[in-house]
């Protein structure tokens, strides 16, 4: 089931429809999966909150090759940055997920791709003018941990994380952050003193799991950090969004679900 709100001449429907059966409504395609969906096809463009997949069989992915058909869009505008090019559709899926898929579609169809993330640095900025640089660094490092376990064993995900405490790594490296901590041991004992318990980054081998500890008394502070993260990523897909639409491009914007009302909000506020 998806949800949609729409929008007809400047009337806006608050209304959630919830569809179970294979037929079109009306002219415009109607989604089969969960997708959340804001289409107006005379202001040319769709904004699409997805639940994050690499399975090459998700129904989100025949949505969303469905809308993209039905907008003809000039522009994509991606959640995460720039994906690498794939050599197949099934490549795209099982690298990038349906961002990898879209972007398979845009570039088969001579579409143009951007991102509607923010720059790093600035994103960085943004986050410590609320929080200490060592919190937020340590908040990066179990983010990317989980990503860390892909296709690797602990031994293999630990040399990773040592590379990104170094200098070399990505908080370094794009966020400018230099701060403690520079090791392992580091690592685990100011989390742990941080949370008021005995824990290693190694625990965080899922984004599920990372999502369900952030959802702890003991881990609020990184559930502040990581909503100041997503304000700075919203404000920036908002901005990226209505200057495409001033530019008078046909605009698909796709990110996770939890982009999707804040993004609206913005694109149907008058």
């Amino acid at each position: 089931m998806y949800r949609e709100v729409k929008v007809r001449q400047l009337l806006i429907l608050w209304v959630f429809f919830i569809f179970t059966g294979p037929a079109l409504a009306g002219d415009n395609y109607k989604p089969q999966s969960n997708i959340s969906l804001l289409r107006s096809l005379d202001a040319g463009y769709m904004i699409i909150g997805t639940t994050h997949t690499n399975e090459v069989n998700d129904l989100q992915l025949v949505d969303i090759e469905n809308l993209f058909y039905e907008l003809n869009p000039s522009l994509i505008l991606l959640e995460g940055g720039f994906w690498p090019d794939s050599t197949s559709q099934s490549a795209a899926v099982e690298c990038c997920g349906e961002m990898g898929f879209i972007q398979f579609l845009a570039k088969k169809n001579n579409v143009k791709v951007s991102t509607w993330e923010g720059d790093s640095l600035s994103e960085a900025q943004f986050i410590l003018d609320k929080f200490d640089s060592e919190s937020v660094k340590i908040f990066y490092l179990l983010r990317q941990a989980p990503q860390l376990f892909n296709h690797a064993n602990l031994a293999e995900a630990t040399e990773k994380m040592k590379s990104l405490l170094g200098e070399s790594g990505f908080p370094a490296q794009e966020y400018q952050i230099l701060s403690k901590p520079h090791s392992i041991e580091q690592l685990n004992s100011m989390l742990s003193a941080m949370v008021g318990k005995t824990i290693s980054w190694n625990e965080f081998t899922t984004a599920d799991i990372f999502d369900a500890q952030l959802n702890t008394v003991e881990f609020s502070k990184f559930q502040a950090i990581k909503d100041r993260v997503n304000e700075f990523r919203d404000l920036n897909a908002v901005t990226k969004l209505k200057t495409a639409l001033a530019n008078k491009e046909r605009v698909i914007f796709i990110g996770g679900q939890l982009h999707f009302v804040p993004v609206m909000n913005a694109i149907i506020k008058p």
